[in-house]
């Protein structure tokens, strides 16, 4: 049984559970290798371009993307908040997806005072993605740091 199934039964194998949008965010990272190997491996992005201290990655639905970067001194520091919001096709079955990949996360996919699907999750230097279900995208424009329910 995968340990993201919230039924606890035998999860079929679908292609449901992948990102479909980004929404453009700078996440700072201690290492970039590092960082490009999580959003790459576990998450699912590809990178499109890379630089000295920097990376781009993003899906290859839409023109948003994530700059990974390391930032210099007095700079916004790694798990400062990312400020990141991405879409899926289905949270279920993203979060699944990655719990079995050993990725953390700080709000499960539950819906939210505002009628979205939403889910926390951090990366590999605790920055917090939030995602929304692909149908909730167009709605997000409103959401709040206090409108967000941690608690289910």
């Amino acid at each position: 049984m995968p340990i993201g199934d919230p039924g606890g039964g035998e999860a079929s194998q679908q292609e449901k559970g992948w990102l479909t949008g980004v929404h453009t965010a700078a996440v700072p990272v201690r290492d970039l290798d590092e960082a490009v190997g999580f959003y790459t491996e576990r998450v699912g992005l590809r990178l499109r371009r890379r630089g000295g201290g920097w990376a781009e990655l993003g899906n290859s639905e839409g023109p948003g993307f994530v700059l990974l970067y390391v930032p210099r001194p007095g700079e916004r520091r790694p798990g400062d908040g990312s400020g990141a919001m991405l879409s899926c096709d289905s949270i279920y079955d993203l979060h699944r997806r990655l719990v079995d990949e050993g990725v953390t996360f700080k709000l499960k996919p539950q819906r939210q005072p505002w009628g979205g699907l939403m889910a926390v999750f951090l990366d590999q230097d605790g920055n917090e993605l939030m995602v929304l279900e692909g149908s909730d995208w167009g709605h997000s424009g409103g959401i709040r740091s206090d409108s967000i329910n941690y608690n289910g």
